[in-house]
Order: structure tokens, then C-alpha cells, then sequence
């Protein structure tokens, strides 16, 4: 599996804000500072459902490494009921990235055009 090099909980500071996981809002919208907390929450939900999906495949390559390798047919059998849960994980997960991503640029979209007639 691979390493997050960012912090075990996906957190960051950005421009002496609170962390994205804070529940404490990061930021009030205001003409000079038109970025809402909202926006920076739907940000981290993406990364961390991102995050996910690339757990999720690791655990999949890994699955079907040992699969590959494996002599023992009821272990055999837990691999292909472990891969088959992963698999049903992976469809349902990255359907509602879909969602989610298609949200969040929508709402940067705002931001952005709101920060330039400010």
C-alpha cells in the first residue's frame, strides 16, 4: 500500500487557516475573503474519497497478487470473496467521486469568479 506523505488524517493548513478536518469553519466569506469553510470541506470529502479508491486498488493489486500465488483452494476461496467486496467497494465509491467532484468545481467555479469582482 502506498504512504501518504501529507499526515495520517489528510489535514492541511492553508495560508494560516485551520485544517481542512477542523470543525471549526476555516474561513467567513466576506468581500475581501470570499472562500467559504463549505468549499474547503467538499475539498477534503473529495481528497479522502480519493484517498479511498487508491486503498481500495492497492488492496485489489494485492488480492490478486496472492490469488495468483495461491496453492491453498480455500484460501483461494477468502481471496475471491475478499476481491469480490473490494470490487463492490470500488463501484460504489467512486460513483458518488463522480458526484462529488462535479459539486466541488462547480462551487470553486463561484469562488473564483466572486474573488475576482472583489
Amino acid at each position: 500500500m502506498s504512504q501518504d506523505t501529507r499526515g495520517s488524517q489528510g489535514t492541511a493548513t492553508v495560508r494560516g487557516r485551520e485544517p481542512v478536518g477542523s470543525t471549526e469553519p476555516a474561513t467567513n466569506p466576506s468581500p475581501t475573503n470570499p472562500i467559504s469553510a463549505d468549499l474547503f470541506r467538499s475539498l477534503a470529502e473529495v481528497k479522502g474519497q480519493a484517498q479511498f479508491l487508491l486503498y481500495l486498488a492497492d488492496q485489489i493489486e494485492d488480492s490478486l497478487e496472492q490469488l495468483a500465488n495461491e496453492s491453498d483452494s480455500c484460501h483461494g476461496s477468502f481471496l475471491c470473496k475478499v476481491l469480490g467486496m473490494y470490487s463492490s467497494q470500488l463501484e460504489t465509491k467512486h460513483q458518488g467521486l463522480g458526484d462529488k467532484i462535479a459539486e466541488t468545481c462547480q462551487e470553486v467555479y463561484v469562488t473564483v469568479r466572486e474573488y475576482d469582482t472583489v
